[in-house]
């Protein structure tokens, strides 16, 4: 908690400047379209439309839960949502710090606001999937009161992308390759969560992939909130919050370890 402690303060006394940054970032993705910054919302509302018609009618599927049926595409959308708010930060954040190189190279510019408004700008247009999710959840009526625990998850989840953002904004400037390595990672990702698969048909070595995934513990606490009702993964639940709070903590002791050559690099 101590080693939290540094970045929550730096990071909570430039609340407004994060703010408007993030603010500009949504705006300037979309200038010049017809929508602008519409179409930041849109486009994952569009996306849950498409996963809809895919696997509630083209690849309609049903899992047994106790002695109910149930459609497991609000597990689908348990874990899609999140995901893909993850995979964008995972995209963008190599070339944060590359893409601001004139920002960087002042001294007196915080530049550890860059990856937060980044993690910010693309965490919000994806609460239009999230109330989309709780929605078809409650429509199939899958949620309980569990559904409680949604903000926390959200929270985590939210730590823990500005501590990626934080790894690999640094990482991105010593190595400009890691943006297509990122790329490659985040196609391959998707089939090695518990997304996309039946939870109560899943071979063993497939499970045994998703417990090596750090990512699946993630899609588990959506899922338990919108999906299953209740903590049906309880490893997850210590391992998630406690790993989002580990790499914010990694995030920004690598950022402020390297800073000092930021400039020199780019």
């Amino acid at each position: 908690m101590i080693a939290l402690a540094s970045p929550a303060a730096a990071l909570y006394a430039r609340r407004e400047l994060i703010g408007e940054l993030a603010r500009r970032e949504l705006r300037d993705r979309h200038t010049g379209q017809l929508l602008g910054v519409l179409w930041a919302y849109g486009h994952p509302l569009l996306l849950m439309l498409l996963y809809t018609f895919l696997f509630a009618y083209v690849f309609p599927a049903r899992a047994g839960i106790g002695s109910g049926i149930r459609d497991y595409s609000v597990n689908v959308f348990a874990g899609i949502v999140p995901w893909l708010a993850f995979q964008d930060i995972l995209a963008r954040s190599p070339s944060i710090l590359v893409g601001h190189a004139n920002l960087v190279k002042q001294i007196v510019f915080p530049t550890e606001v860059l990856p937060v408004k980044t993690a910010l700008a693309s965490a919000l247009p994806f609460s239009v999937g999230l109330a989309f999710a709780v929605g078809y959840a409650a429509w199939h009526g899958t949620l309980s009161w569990f559904v409680l625990a949604l903000p926390l998850v959200v929270a985590f989840q939210l730590v823990a992308m500005v501590g990626v953002a934080f790894l690999l904004a640094a990482g991105g400037v010593f190595f400009r390759d890691l943006r297509d390595l990122v790329t490659v990672f985040c196609a391959v990702n998707l089939f090695a969560q518990p997304i996309l698969y039946n939870p109560f048909a899943t071979p063993r070595w497939l499970e045994l992939v998703f417990l090596a995934n750090p990512f699946s513990y993630l899609v588990w606490c959506w899922q338990d909130v919108l999906f299953h009702g209740a903590p049906m993964h309880p490893v997850a639940w210590v391992v998630f919050p406690l790993g989002s709070l580990g790499v914010l903590a990694l995030g920004w002791m690598v950022f402020e370890r390297t800073r000092h050559s930021f400039g020199d690099a780019l």
